[in-house]
């Protein structure tokens, strides 16, 4: 038997984080859905909220829609058209394993009210109408067949779109005339937490990924639902679970496994545990009006990644698929990108953890806000400094830019270099010199040596000086 919890948000907090996703790094986020028929929004939105978009006055989707589809067209006939007829789970979970994802998360039941399983509680879900297929269920067990772990997404705490319901917000006992102010009801609450029950019952995940609470967790019974999930995992699944921050208003950014930066950057590191999640472009959704420009290139994925994983945190990086099952180019060549220098790199990344310091940025006397971009990048795209990660007594340094022929770095600051001897590029295992004087280790890299994505040297015999890793040292 596992450990038992109380239904209170100070004893989920004593439940560890497990060690996989610790080690994972890299999730991909899959947000797919009748939305991705009409597939649009205002660059620098979400094209996901199509379905509040078109309902609401004065909004540039409405005004689309009425163009494009016309006045007639309600949201759930989209669910009838998304035929997804080129999706192929299997390919999916090829890719995803490919690139270097650990673990998938893919859209249960979005905003829209929609379910992508064959919910008993809902006669308008994937299985039923439109693909008239089990996504959920499928993708599971195609990702889970790749040897990663899964977990479906549950956004229903603020559903501005619940086919069965009335009203703006999808349900009369939103009190609300503005999303800002909307809160569910205890009707609702009940028949959301039903779902997802259910969902949890059928698919087992891994982990449970919650969105947009709009109130406490006793109105939501949120502690509840949590402390069911951690006890089911451990006594029936014999498996460690995790789960995000996000359950209720008051537990986001303080309670649960990890907490989920949104499209938003840590300037230093969390000790607590992380997950940044974004898109390659800026909409989760699939969104026809984002071109190139609006798209990370692979090398600004992959230095973005590297940053995340030495603050101590995972990137959770989304697709956004066309209503065909087709994942967009400007979105897969990134990711491919970054899972070929994983290919190379991925033993300076996967299992790591932080060092005493994350690294340095070029400007380092300057305010955060001076050396960051929207990104979470430093401004200068040229370069963007180093970054450290560590496991084993092995320092891995990362040039996200190229690196100078010589390259000193005052590591002694924060740790005993008495051992540090050898250097090496970890993705050719070539020797790299190294010299060390006064705390300072610098390193001769050859031009041959250089990554144009990223530069990995792996420095041996460096300890951690944090007294959580010491053990073994």
């Amino acid at each position: 038997m596992g450990e038992q919890y109380d239904p209170t948000w100070e004893s989920i907090d004593e439940h560890p984080v497990p060690d996989w996703f610790e080690d994972a790094k890299l999730g991909i986020f899959i947000h797919w859905g009748p939305y991705s028929v009409p597939g649009w929004a205002p660059v620098g939105s979400y094209a996901e909220w199509y379905p509040f978009g078109m309902y609401r006055e004065d909004s540039e989707i409405r005004e689309y829609h009425e163009d494009e589809w016309g006045e007639d067209v309600e949201y759930l006939d989209f669910a009838e058209m998304w035929d997804a007829e080129h999706w192929d789970p299997e390919e999916w979970a090829s890719f995803f394993s490919d690139v270097g994802a650990r673990y998938v998360v893919m859209t249960g039941e979005h905003h829209d009210g929609f379910p992508l399983w064959d919910s008993h509680y809902m006669q308008y879900n994937a299985a039923q109408m439109g693909p008239e297929r089990d996504l959920v269920g499928e993708l599971c067990e195609a990702v889970r067949a790749e040897g990663l772990r899964f977990a479906p997404s549950y956004h229903a705490n603020q559903n501005y779109y619940q086919p069965g319901f009335d009203g703006l917000f999808g349900h009369p006992d939103y009190d609300a005339t503005t999303i800002e102010d909307a809160v569910p009801g205890p009707e609702y609450v009940d028949f959301m937490n039903a779902k997802h029950r259910e969902l949890i019952r059928k698919y087992e995940p891994d982990l449970l990924w919650f969105d947009t609470p709009r109130i406490d967790g006793d109105r939501l019974d949120a502690q509840e639902l949590v402390v069911d999930f951690y006890e089911r995992a451990a006594e029936e699944w014999d498996k460690e679970v995790a789960v995000n921050d996000r359950a209720a208003q008051e537990s986001w950014g303080h309670h649960g496994d990890f907490v989920t930066p949104e499209y938003d950057h840590l300037d230093d590191i969390h000790e607590g545990k992380w997950e940044m999640c974004r898109g390659v472009g800026y909409s989760f959704g699939y969104n026809r009006a984002e071109d190139e420009d609006d798209h990370l290139d692979g090398d600004e994925l992959v230095a973005m990644f590297v940053d995340v994983v030495s603050k101590n945190g995972n990137l959770l990086i989304n697709v956004g698929p066309r209503a065909d099952g087709t994942i967009p180019e400007l979105q897969r060549r990134p990711i491919e990108t970054l899972g070929e220098w994983l290919d190379d790199n991925g033993a300076a990344i996967y299992g790591t953890t932080y060092w005493a310091t994350w690294g340095r940025d070029p400007v380092a006397e300057a305010e955060p806000e001076e050396t960051q971009s929207e990104e979470g990048l430093p401004d200068d795209p040229e370069n963007h400094g180093v970054r450290y990660t560590w496991k084993d007594r092995t320092l891995y340094v990362h040039f996200l830019d190229e690196p100078d022929e010589t390259e000193p770095l005052a590591l002694g600051e924060h740790a005993d270099l008495s051992g540090l001897s050898t250097a090496e590029v970890v993705a050719t295992g070539d020797e790299v010199p190294l010299t060390v004087e006064d705390g300072v280790a610098t390193l001769e890299i050859p031009d041959a040596a250089v990554d144009e994505r990223a530069t990995t040297v792996a420095l041996s015999d460096v300890p951690n000086p944090r007294d959580d890793v010491n053990s073994g040292q």
